[in-house]
């Protein structure tokens, strides 16, 4: 098919300890979610130590999860998944948005509408803290657009150029009142920021960790964060306020959710009172 790249994807995950400890039962979200736009040809997931049962499942919010579990005491854990995928060319303008989810007020603003039904799931995607200084620059960017489509597209962009994006490698996600405060930020923290500017006009937003591939890139791929905002007709339409464009072909998620925090690509604790450090890196080759 025109338009389609072979990938492959090899994801390092080690996690050391003090000493020896117990595993307790672990969450892998490293298995690529169903989208239209790639085929997986193989996916080969290493685990040390050999786990002493393992299952694949799905969450609460449709991610599918590998659930393992140990019976011997460790002082590493390391996981390497190898993908091997085909993407194919994508229009990501190719949707058609319901005519009732948008509508113009008595002064001529913009707005948005789910019905009733819709409101009841997508509660969790719309919930928000409200931050004039947020909320203004949302607004602000709404009153020149004539659709939610362009709205989209300009916010995205205007974030894009408002804030640059950094490497942070320090965990945890700031507060989005930071990252507009600090005009900058990493994926992880762009998203956040974006999903709350959506919300707080109404528009339901999740928030999305995976792979994305920059032909222009050699190496030092890493693991990704962007946005996906809900439109009736249309469904998830991909945001990436890191360079600011709607997503295409390479993006490859693993794990969407209303809190960025569900979407962690190893969730699990162990027994006893050591240190524990990680080292983690992706990498994706085109043949």
């Amino acid at each position: 098919m025109k338009g389609e790249k072979r990938l492959l994807i090899h994801h390092h995950t080690l996690y050391t300890y003090g000493r020896e400890v117990f595993l307790n039962p672990q969450k892998i979200l490293l298995s690529p979610s169903n989208r239209r736009h790639f085929h997986v040809h193989s996916i080969e997931t290493e685990i040390f130590p050999t786990p002493l049962g393992s299952n694949q499942r799905l969450d609460m919010e449709g991610n599918l999860f590998q659930q393992i579990w140990f019976g011997e005491p460790t002082n590493r854990f390391e996981i390497n998944v190898h993908l091997d995928l085909t993407v194919s060319s994508l229009n990501p303008f190719e949707f058609i948005i319901s005519k009732d989810f948008e509508k113009l007020g008595p002064n001529g603003e913009l707005t948005f509408h789910y019905s009733d039904e819709q409101k009841q799931f997508l509660w969790p995607f719309l919930n928000h803290t409200d931050s004039p200084q947020i909320n203004g620059l949302a607004k602000n960017i709404k009153q020149g657009s004539n659709g939610i489509v362009t709205y989209l597209v300009e916010l995205t962009a205007h974030l894009h150029g408002m804030c640059d994006y950094i490497v942070r490698e320090n965990p945890g996600i700031w507060p989005p009142e930071k990252t507009l405060s600090e005009r900058q930020g990493s994926c992880r923290d762009l998203a956040w920021l974006l999903i709350n500017m959506l919300r707080g006009e109404g528009i339901a937003s999740r928030f999305v960790s995976g792979y994305a591939y920059n032909p222009e890139l050699e190496e030092n791929h890493e693991l990704h964060a962007w946005v996906e905002a809900f439109c009736p007709g249309a469904g998830w339409i991909g945001l990436d306020p890191s360079i600011g464009l709607l997503t295409d072909a390479y993006y490859i998620p693993l794990a969407t959710s209303y809190l960025p925090q569900l979407t962690m690509p190893v969730v699990g604790t162990y027994s006893g009172n050591f240190s524990s450090h990680l080292k983690s890196y992706v990498e994706i080759k085109a043949l």
